[in-house]
């Protein structure tokens, strides 16, 4: 699938902000799941720098280093993506797989996580993958996805125990599930296009990879109840939003901050897969 992608996030500020830094995972990169054909992110008034960080995301800084009253992130691209039935498999080089078993602030292993992953302790040890499958679909059941319910501080924890969240909520109950069942998980950000019955979650989004001997990395989306389509793209991975959300960053002034933002798939190709 040929997916052209146009995301536009929008600042405004009752005050001058005097300055600001932010850390902008906003580029994808090409690999098994995806060819990036091409790709420009834009911050008209600000200065930008790419690197990439220990997770292999390429990473923008952005600074504002003179007062302004607005800001502006503009993402577009075209992307040819390919399914490969939620299998992500392995990068050239990986960091070290006990490092995804690390709790964060986002997945901590609560005692009520504990308890939830308990039920499926025994399956993970006999069958992984369709252990990963069950909890998917569990925490989709258990948990409504629903707007307005959390926040951008909600751990997975608070999420599972209220009984609803958002996409960034599953995959971080998800994470933190798996985690304490001893399965390397990580925290995923990117974009999901219309199509294949995503529409009500179609935009920017949030899903898990869990490891599986043999497999490498495998998708799970329980937002979608399905592993990551030729619908997906993959911008950047992590333990948890904190590594791997699109903007993240510090400023000082601007009073009180209004953020507005859209995402567009203007164009969208079946293409048959190569």
């Amino acid at each position: 699938m040929l997916i052209r992608v146009e995301h536009t996030t929008e600042y405004a500020y009752s005050e001058p902000l005097v300055a600001s830094t932010q850390y902008l995972r906003l580029t994808p990169l090409s690999g098994r799941t995806q060819v990036v054909e091409s790709w420009k992110v834009s911050t008209p008034g600000a200065v930008t720098h790419q690197w990439y960080d220990q997770y292999g995301n390429c990473c923008h800084t952005l600074t504002v280093a003179q007062p302004v009253t607005e800001l502006a992130i503009k993402v577009s691209g075209l992307v040819r993506t390919r399914d490969t039935h939620g299998v992500v498999g392995l990068a050239p080089a990986e960091l070290p797989l006990g490092l995804y078993l690390r709790e964060t602030p986002y997945t901590v292993c609560s005692e009520p996580i504990r308890d939830y992953a308990s039920r499926f302790r025994s399956k993970v040890n006999r069958d992984r993958i369709e252990a990963l499958h069950e909890i998917m679909l569990a925490i989709s059941d258990d948990v409504e996805y629903s707007k307005g319910e959390t926040h951008v501080h909600t751990t997975g924890a608070e999420a599972l125990e209220q009984g609803s969240g958002v996409c960034q909520d599953h995959a971080h109950i998800f994470c933190a599930v798996c985690r304490s069942l001893g399965v390397p998980s990580r925290y995923v950000s990117g974009y999901l296009s219309h199509g294949a019955d995503h529409e009500a979650h179609a935009s920017s989004h949030a899903w898990a990879d869990a490891y599986v001997q043999d497999l490498g990395w495998v998708s799970f989306d329980p937002s979608n109840r399905t592993g990551a389509t030729q619908s997906y793209i993959r911008i950047a991975t992590g333990l948890d939003y904190a590594e791997a959300g699109p903007v993240r960053g510090v400023r000082n002034g601007g009073g009180v901050e209004t953020m507005t933002y859209s995402v567009m798939f203007p164009s969208q190709q079946q293409q048959q897969a190569q």
